[in-house]
């Protein structure tokens, strides 16, 4: 309220002399009942006929005062009904006082209410259950993989012309894997071989003409050197058809990919076409992604949970971290290789799953606001 609102300066002087002389029981009056300028006035503000009924406690302490106007005289039944009001309103009111008047500390105030209670009750609650021990994890994509595999390269350049052995087919050491194209070698060792016929045919007419010719001699000497450098070079030739043929250098399970992805396909020399590994020497490749890294120390327990049969896992613990983080399938990740259990056979070559990485013990609260604490740092810089 503007106290210096001209109806609230006007009603004010008309109420305290009022309020002054009748602070017992309602008092009704007219303008009549004002002297001055402020009775004149009293058309502007309000109707004709006010009453005004005292708002005291039980100990007779006056707490304020009401006032009432209307058009029409005030009459019995209705001053003894507002009589009444105002002792209720007298005692709420005294009631809300003393309330805001209650020494100590504020919260008694919050448990005077039992939804109060229950709800700091709560919160206290999950303060402690913030503070509780638990073990940090992190999830990530995961695949099993050959451990020490023996990788089969390309001996030469050239084409792949055939395989002999299909995708995850146990071999013996010595077996046929695949055969490169061996038409270009065929050729040129047909051209080799021709070349060296015309070189020793020569060769015979010029040995026969050293008897008795002393030039001959000479020429003799240089289709001897002719002669041994075309035989080497068909030999080398004849080399490179031997290898034509890979063969496997130890058993196992032949690993590639599908058969029509290499065949026809030009490989040069050192390409890994297959590799050969054991199928019971397997191991975990976890790609943890950069944003879930967490302290993780060597031996730490993994777990695996395959795509094809999520209710069945297979345990380990970690061996090798990355030291450098690396973009792998679009994602930067670190590398984490983790060896299973050497009781329980390990799962098949290839597959894939999500592993469960185990880190230190930390409490309830950082393990669920760790991300967020990350992210704040990096914005804000705290």
């Amino acid at each position: 309220i503007n106290r210096r609102a001209p109806y609230i300066v006007w009603l004010t002087r008309v109420l305290n002399p009022i309020s002054k002389h009748h602070h017992k029981m309602p008092f009704c009056f007219t303008a009549n009942d004002i002297k001055g300028e402020d009775g004149e006035a009293w058309e502007q503000w309000l109707p004709a006929h006010a009453i005004w009924v005292p708002l005291n406690t039980g100990l007779d302490e006056r707490l304020g005062g009401l006032m009432l106007v209307k058009s029409t005289p005030w009459a019995d039944p209705e001053i003894k009904l507002i009589s009444k009001l105002a002792g209720s309103y007298a005692n709420a009111w005294e009631l809300i006082n003393k309330r805001s008047r209650m020494k100590g500390i504020p919260w008694r105030v919050w448990f005077s209410s039992h939804q109060m209670r229950i709800k700091l009750a709560i919160v206290l609650l999950l303060f402690l259950v913030c503070w509780f021990p638990v073990q940090q994890s992190a999830l990530a994509p995961s695949t099993v993989v050959a451990r020490d595999p023996t990788p089969v390269r390309a001996p030469l350049d050239g084409t792949l012309n055939a395989f002999h052995v299909t995708p995850n087919q146990m071999v013996k050491k010595g077996d046929l894997l695949f055969t490169l194209d061996a038409a270009v070698l065929n050729n040129k060792l047909e051209v080799e071989n021709r070349t060296f016929d015309l070189i020793q045919q020569e060769y015979r007419q010029v040995l026969k003409q050293a008897v008795t010719d002393p030039e001959s001699r000479i020429q003799k000497a240089v289709l001897e050197n002719r002669l041994k450098k075309q035989f080497a070079e068909a030999n080398g030739v004849r080399i490179l058809l031997d290898r034509v043929q890979v063969l496997a250098t130890r058993d196992g399970t032949a690993i590639f990919e599908d058969v029509h992805h290499w065949l026809g396909k030009p490989v040069p020399l050192g390409e890994r076409i297959l590799e050969v590994a054991d199928p019971n020497a397997a191991e975990l490749e976890i790609r943890l992604p950069v944003s879930d890294i967490l302290v993780i120390e060597t031996d730490a327990q993994v777990t695996l949970y395959p795509n094809m049969d999520p209710l069945t896992t297979w345990s380990g613990s970690v061996t090798r971290i990355a030291y450098e983080a690396q973009e792998m399938e679009g994602v930067l990740s670190y590398l984490i290789k983790a060896r299973f259990q050497a009781d329980v056979p390990p799962p098949r070559i290839g597959l894939r799953g999500t592993a469960k990485i185990q880190g230190r013990r930390t409490t309830l609260f950082y393990y669920l606001f760790r991300h967020p604490l990350a992210r704040m740092r990096q914005q804000l810089g705290l």
